[in-house]
């Protein structure tokens, strides 16, 4: 969509130099090959992008996909969230509270002395990813979890890009239905 608005851009361009401005074919060229360096340009930028939402969803599918939800593989989880990491609760009454890393994976922990985790063949958790915003080293995720074939909470996961990849360092989510 961004590069077809960048292309409508660059056409209507040329037209306007080309028959308001009377350039001469000679400078046209010049033009022309600005603006084929400048989309190029853009073209790269998106690549990138690309390369970046593809890493951001492998950290979050096999850190928290497989690690909190699916598996509690707790060498997932220390890989993808950085020790740093906060889930942020909000309370029925209004109230902040802050969750942990440590704490956090103690709740996984406690799903695997329940028998939650690993979770059984059929009864996996699913995410569908609605937005993925990447700007730079930061990242914004916005994902649909469905468990049984129905949404059950959305997901915002922030993550930052260390020397070491993507990690995740902060959740807040909301309870469908609530």
């Amino acid at each position: 969509m961004v590069i077809l608005g960048k292309s409508l851009v660059v056409l209507l361009l040329i037209f306007v130099l080309d028959n308001y401005l009377q350039i001469k074919a000679k400078d046209m060229k010049k033009y022309i090959l600005l603006i084929a360096i400048v989309f190029t340009v853009f073209k790269a930028q998106a690549q990138s992008n690309c390369g970046e939402v593809k890493a951001i969803k492998q950290v979050i599918e096999s850190a928290y996909l497989d690690g909190v939800q699916n598996i509690g593989d707790m060498d997932k989880i220390n890989a993808g969230f950085h020790p740093d990491f906060r889930m942020q609760v909000l309370a029925e009454d209004g109230r902040l509270s802050n969750v942990s890393f440590e704490k956090f994976k103690e709740m996984v922990r406690h799903n695997i002395a329940d028998g939650i985790l690993p979770r059984k063949m059929g009864q996996f958790v699913k995410l569908k990813y609605l937005n993925i915003d990447v700007c730079n080293n930061a990242a914004s995720v916005k994902i649909d979890y469905i468990l049984n074939g129905k949404s059950v909470y959305i997901d915002y996961m922030q993550l930052y890009k260390f020397p070491e990849g993507w990690k995740i360092v902060n959740k807040i989510y909301y309870t469908v239905g609530d």
